[in-house]
């Protein structure tokens, strides 16, 4: 009688075996919604990391461009100051900005570009890099570069 109940018991113990095989790898592999949580998360650090990246290295390449101002521009004092506001502007913080854009600044910035013509002259000289036709210097021209 107990050889009749050999093939039960040997059936019964492979469905026990599959299933503790079963539950034991459901247990290495891990919980789904866990993993998929911790690969969402990864996965938005990874971008947020990669949009920063991005920012920060054109942040990094605007700076190493420097300054320039065509020559058009270099001999008109009003349109050099405005090419060197436009390019100085990104890297000024957000609060000073408007400052920039403001009649009361420009009324300034004007008025001292019409009362002090040599030293805008200067000014405009030192970021192109080059002493400005009407400076009268027997030094040797210099070549400067901005680092604002």
């Amino acid at each position: 009688m107990l050889e009749q109940l050999y093939p039960v018991f040997l059936l019964i113990t492979v469905a026990a075996a599959g299933l503790c095989g079963i539950i034991i790898t459901k247990n290495l592999s891990g919980n789904d919604v866990i993993n998929s949580k911790i690969k969402r998360k990864y996965t938005e650090y990874i971008t947020d990391l990669e949009a920063s990246n991005k920012r920060l290295t054109g942040k990094v390449n605007q700076m190493k461009k420097g300054i320039t101002i065509s020559n058009e521009s270099s001999s008109e004092p009003f349109s050099a100051i405005s090419d060197i506001l436009d390019q100085i502007a990104p890297s000024l913080p957000a609060s000073i900005r408007p400052l920039l854009k403001s009649k009361k600044a420009m009324n300034f910035i004007s008025g001292y570009i019409e009362q002090n013509p040599e030293a805008v002259k200067d000014l405009v000289g030192k970021f192109v890099g080059k002493t400005l036709p009407g400076k009268k210097d027997n030094s040797e021209n210099t070549t400067m570069e901005s680092t604002l």
